[in-house]
Parts: C-alpha cells; structure tokens; sequence
C-alpha cells in the first residue's frame, strides 16, 4: 500500500510540475497597465491566518468547523484557492502576498538568513522591510497618503506608520521577546500605549497560542489610529498544525478559536464606524501536509565528502569546511554551492541525493525549473521531499530518522490538495461565490486595485472583482 502511496505522489509531483509551468508561476515582471484607478474601497483589512490550508474551508462542512465568521465571510464575498510560492513558507509567502512578485525577485527567499561557516549562526530570520526588494503595499500606500497599521505581519520591521513587528532575540523565542518587540515597534512607545489602556494584553499569552494578544494590538490600532490599510498576521494555527499535524482536532479547535478572533476584529471595524468602506481579505500563506519522518541532507552531503563536520571546544559538532550546504524550508531544501561555479560540486551533490529518490526524497529540481517558479537564484538545485517527508538539519546519526513534528509546509505548491487560501468580502466587491485557483502573486494587484495604489513591478494582475 506504501509503494501505491508512493507512486501515486510521485505522479501527483509530475503533474504539478506540468501545472507549474502551464501557469507559469514566475512570469517576469512587465507593465500590467496602471492599478492606480479610482479607489473602490477607501480602506483593506488584510487577515493572515498561517497555515489555513484551502480544504479547511472548501471542506467545512465534512469537518465539521464550527467558523461563522468565515462562513459568513464566504457566503458575502468571494473565495478560492490559491497556488503559493516556493519554498511554500511564511515569510516568502506573506512577502508575495504584499508585493506581487515571486521570491526570485522580491528577495525573501525562506523564513531564515542563509548563514553559512565561517559566520557564526545567529538563528536570524528575514524580520525587516529593509530587506525586500520590491515595491510593497505600505510602500504604495505612503506615496498616496495612505496610513498603514501592521500587527505581527512578516517582514516588516521597521514600516508602516503603527506597527507591532513580528520580531524576537536570536536563541529565544518570540514568547520570550516581548522587549524585542517593544524596541522595534513603531512608533517608539506603541507596545506600552496599548498595555496601558488593555492591561489584560498579555494575561493569557502562552508559548502555545499568541492570537489574542495580536488581536488585541490590532483592535486597539484600528480603534485609536483609525489606519487606511491594516495588515494582520494570526499564527497560532500553524504552530499546533506543525506540533499535532493539520486537520486534527486540535488543529480543528484552534481554527475555531480564530474564527472568533476575526469575528472581533470586524467588530473593531464595526465600532469604528468603518465597515460600509472597508474591503476584508483573509489570506494564508501555504497548505499543509502530515509527516511522520525527516530526512537529514547534511549527513548525504559529509558522505559525499562536500562538508567537513568536526567537533569544536566544546565537544559540539560543527560544519568547518563546506563546497555546498542544504538551505532548509520544511518540505524543500535548496541546495547552495560556496562557488557558483564548481561543477564537481555540482555533479558530486547530485549523485550523492539520486540513490535517495523515493525514499525520502521524491525528486531533485534543477536550475531551470527553479527559475520557472521564482525561487532562491543562488540554488543550484533543489529536493523535494517525498511524502510523509520533510527535511531537517541532523549532523549525526542516520539519515532518515522519526520526525519530532506532524505537520509541515515549503513543498511545490502546485501539489494536488496543497493550496493557500483567499476569501475577499466587504466594500468594493460585486463578485459572489467561489472561483478558480488563483496565484498568489495577484493578490497584492488586487488589494492595490480596490485602494487605487499601484504597485509597481507586480508580476499579476488583479482579480477581476466586478
């Protein structure tokens, strides 16, 4: 029955693969004509919930979800599925999301710096807007005037005029950084403005579940600062996908418990006095698959004799030497030569994975692939897992061993079953009811579009909402 299994996601990444280039992901950037009409909505509430895989709303009723926001959100507005990016992660997804364009060209190419030896590794990830290197919502927003409000949104430190930044110390976690977040928020004094007048705020924070406290930031921006465009970024249901696996019952109650979370938002909305102009987007960043093992690339790569791992002081081993290294992204892993040019490198890399396909890894991606998806152009190739599988970074031990997580995301977004999700509701729409699969790239044009900002260098037009 495994080998079936098999075989049948073998096809399915085949298929995707055909589905890719038929909708060619990574088009390059091209005038797309002015976006920059008169506004159809004088405001955008844009919602993130992480990890909300398409199926979790075309497919409510066989769960069994309680989410009336979200139905009632479906059933006023518009709702489809959407083709991601790769590595179908957070931060290069929520960074499509509010520029248009692939991760080839907006910058954000994984969650994390690449940080390979001699660096020492901080376990940074890619938190300021000073990194993107496209033209973004915020960015068009301030050239029109617009005010912008962001709350735990990826990749955007540092931007907006309020902004509660997704931000924490390197080896703590974000749980632990609230004066991180303090230091870093905008403006200065923003993190104690709202704990002052909400000194419930963080009363129920835990490691495990966060959404209240950013819904809670964000009742109290768009109450108080009233901002034009208002971007959200929800995570818990990501975290408990990750650590029980998606579609599980306790993925199910933390979905439910988010739902309630947007409901009070719109109700912030609502009170504000703001609801009749304001266009709402629920967007996610990629789907989610269960895994139950971890494939370890650096152990194929010592063998292979293109990384050297040896001991340090103290008694830890380390990467001390390196011709190519594995760059991580859950279900992918791009795979980086210290020389762009060494060939044997290369060829050696290659050969050390191929005995591995199918078991572990579905299949090696090359260089011309990955540029028709708009993915990391410093890979010079990349694996995707096999299912059940995703990639970890073990420097010791096997190469395949038993994954500590359930759930993971970063595969081929084009996959059968593994789609982002969008419902659009709210001022400024005609459209009703669900429509095709759409891709990612197009739904910073269509925010755009509703705001009458252009966005330059979008690789997608809007969704024709009419």
């Amino acid at each position: 029955m495994r080998k079936i299994l098999s075989v049948q996601f073998a096809a399915a990444v085949l298929l995707a693969s055909i589905v890719a280039a038929l909708f060619s992901i990574a088009p390059a950037a091209r005038n797309l004509g002015p976006q920059n009409s008169a506004p159809k909505a004088k405001r955008a509430l844009v919602i993130s919930i992480d990890g909300l895989d398409a199926r979790y709303l075309l497919r409510a009723d066989e769960y069994g979800l309680k989410i009336p926001t979200l139905r009632r959100l479906m059933r006023e507005g518009v709702v489809a599925p959407v083709i991601g990016v790769y590595p179908s992660v957070t931060y290069p997804s929520h960074t499509t999301i509010v520029t248009g364009a692939t991760p080839a060209r907006h910058g954000i190419v994984n969650n994390t710096l690449f940080e390979p030896p001699p660096m020492k590794p901080t376990g940074s990830w890619f938190w300021f807007a000073r990194d993107i290197k496209a033209d973004t919502l915020w960015d068009a927003a301030a050239r029109r005037g617009l005010s912008v409000g962001l709350v735990s949104w990826p990749v955007s430190t540092g931007a907006g005029d309020w902004n509660v930044p997704e931000i924490w110390s390197p080896g703590k976690s974000p749980f632990e950084s609230r004066d991180t977040v303090r230091e870093y928020a905008r403006p200065r004094g923003l993190v104690e403005e709202v704990e002052r007048a909400d000194p419930e705020l963080f009363k129920n924070l835990t490691p495990d579940e966060g959404d209240d406290m950013r819904t809670r930031f964000a009742e109290y921006i768009i109450a108080h600062k009233r901002p034009q465009l208002m971007l959200v970024h929800l995570f818990d249901l990501d975290h408990f996908e990750h650590s029980y696996g998606p579609f599980t019952s306790q993925a199910f109650t933390t979905l439910e418990k988010v739902d309630g979370y947007i409901g009070r938002l719109l109700a912030a909305v609502e009170r504000a006095g703001l609801l009749s102009e304001t266009a709402v987007f629920i967007v996610s960043d990629h789907g989610f698959m269960a895994i139950s093992r971890t494939f370890n690339p650096l152990i194929v790569l010592e063998q292979a004799g293109l990384v050297k791992i040896a001991p340090d002081a103290d008694g830890r081993r380390r990467i001390i030497e390196w011709r190519a290294l594995p760059y991580i992204s859950g279900g992918s892993c791009a795979i980086i030569l210290r020389d762009d040019q060494d060939q044997e490198a290369l060829r050696r890399a290659r050969e050390a994975f191929r005995p591995y396909e199918q078991q572990g890894i579905l299949r090696i991606i090359d260089r011309s692939e990955l540029e028709r998806l708009g993915t990391n152009p410093r890979a010079a190739f990349a694996l995707e897992a096999a299912e059940g599988y995703a990639f970890g970074g073990g420097l010791t031990g096997e190469t395949i061993t038993p994954s500590l997580n359930r759930g993971t995301h970063g595969y081929l977004p084009t996959l059968p079953d593994y789609r982002a999700s969008l419902i659009i509701a709210g001022a400024g729409l005609a459209r009703r009811g669900r429509i095709d699969e759409i891709n990612m790239t197009r739904i910073g044009p269509t925010i755009a579009r509703l705001l009458g900002l252009e966005l330059r260098g979008s690789e997608a037009p809007p969704i024709p909402l009419e």
